[in-house]
């Protein structure tokens, strides 16, 4: 059943309006709804369950995604009083924040972000919103992970030092027991890798849910030696793991 927000006549025309002109490429227009409609921060307006933020993610229009982010921010203290008429406070509290609203695979925009490799996007959502890094998708994957899954050196090195203090290992495991480590080795990320098995030492000897280690992904890669350069990254890695290995034996 609709919330009754969602069939108010103004929230369902700023939904279309949002869409028109985010089609349009009209950003500053969408820019101008989201600082004077308060509805149109969490209003999700395609099908796939998307917002403006995570389309304008999506096309990589960074300035417009620190504006919106910006607009969000700056009123997210008032808008619970004043974007809902007398009545509805439960449903306000009940209601996600714009910035932890997910499209119908889970995905922040933050998830969008991190998947796209965007640092910029990724420092401007989750700078000032850190536990945003721990949200998990549909698939259990938090935007750390995806950027590791899709080799995005720098978005990672972004979210990994925005990590809450405590939080790093919480969210670099999928549901299914790969790690951010198992997933730069299979997807061939080898500089990434090593950079994950210089932080994150406590993945080295896990096991995914096939019961391999990242040792053993790194062992069945024949790309891992086919050249001088990427020969080097397997020696560190093999070097750095056996080193962890041996000082917990």
């Amino acid at each position: 059943m609709l919330q009754p927000a969602e069939q108010d006549p103004e929230v369902e025309q700023i939904k279309k309006d949002l869409f028109k002109l985010a089609m349009q490429g009209k950003w500053n227009n969408v820019v101008k709804i989201y600082e004077k409609k308060p509805q149109a921060r969490r209003a999700k307006i395609t099908r796939s369950g998307d917002t403006a933020l995570h389309i304008a993610v999506s096309v990589r229009k960074e300035s417009i995604v620190e504006k919106l982010v910006k607009c969000i921010t700056d009123e997210e203290a008032n808008e619970a009083s004043t974007s809902l008429p007398e009545g509805k406070g439960k449903q306000a509290e009940k209601s996600e924040r714009p910035l932890e609203i997910a499209n119908e695979r889970g995905n922040t925009p933050l998830h969008l972000a991190a998947s796209i490799g965007n640092f910029r996007m990724c420092l401007c959502i989750a700078g000032g919103h850190r536990e945003l890094v721990g949200i998990r998708n549909s698939e259990k994957e938090t935007p750390l992970f995806l950027a590791a899954l899709h080799g995005k050196k720098e978005a990672f090195l972004c979210l990994h030092g925005l990590c809450k203090p405590g939080e790093h290992y919480n969210c670099c495991r999928r549901g299914d027991g790969e790690t951010i480590l198992h997933c730069a080795i299979s997807g061939e990320h080898f500089d990434l890798a090593y950079q994950i098995a210089h932080k994150y030492e406590g993945l080295i000897n896990l096991y995914d849910e096939r019961g391999h280690t990242p040792l053993h992904l790194l062992a069945s890669k024949p790309a891992a030696f086919e050249s001088g350069s990427r020969l080097g990254w397997f020696n560190k890695i093999i070097y750095h793991c056996k080193t962890h290995l041996t000082i917990i034996q």
